[in-house]
């Protein structure tokens, strides 16, 4: 018995149309997403009410646009205003700082989306290792689990609330 031919050409002939189309396209789409100051309203209009307090009316996106990863689905967070955290902690070192808007200085008052009471309300998230700050409880720091791009938030290591930065991630409007 021969072995059978293969020209460079036999395959692609006998593949329906569109198929290698298909096949080279990406394997993932990306949900648009757009920046908290993109939206007019700002902070208002990203959030709903919900009995005595506001939660997150889109999907927190991760601010990559070529990763778009879902962080949170929308309805999960709590909106609360509360003092920035300590921005060296905060800051990217060498990953693309313009993707992450500075968080000002403590005690500025910013916002955040509260997660609690575990992380397994998050659809994608990261967690690094415990960090320590003298005269602070260890906190980790929260960051996209598909591409790492963060900080986007962090959480006292052992605790049951998670704070995800408004500014910091993008929404699916």
């Amino acid at each position: 018995m021969s072995e059978p031919s293969m020209s460079s050409t036999s395959g692609a002939e006998s593949m329906p149309p569109g198929v290698m189309e298909a096949l080279l396209r990406p394997s993932k789409s990306r949900p648009t997403l757009r920046t908290l100051d993109s939206f007019s309203s700002g902070i208002t209009e990203v959030s709903l009410p919900e009995s005595d307090f506001q939660v997150n009316k889109y999907d927190l996106l991760c601010p990559r646009p070529e990763c778009g990863s879902i962080i949170l689905r929308s309805g999960v967070g709590k909106l609360v205003e509360k003092p920035s955290v300590q921005t060296s902690q905060m800051e990217p070192a060498d990953r693309t700082p313009s993707l992450l808007t500075p968080m000002p200085e403590p005690p500025t008052l910013v916002y955040w989306w509260l997660v609690a009471p575990s992380p397994m309300e998050f659809e994608n998230i990261g967690f690094s290792k415990p960090l320590t700050t003298e005269g602070a409880p260890q906190m980790k720091l929260l960051s996209c689990a598909e591409c790492d791009l963060g900080p986007v938030g962090w959480t006292e290591v052992g605790g049951k609330e998670f704070w995800v930065a408004c500014s910091r991630v993008g929404y699916r409007a």
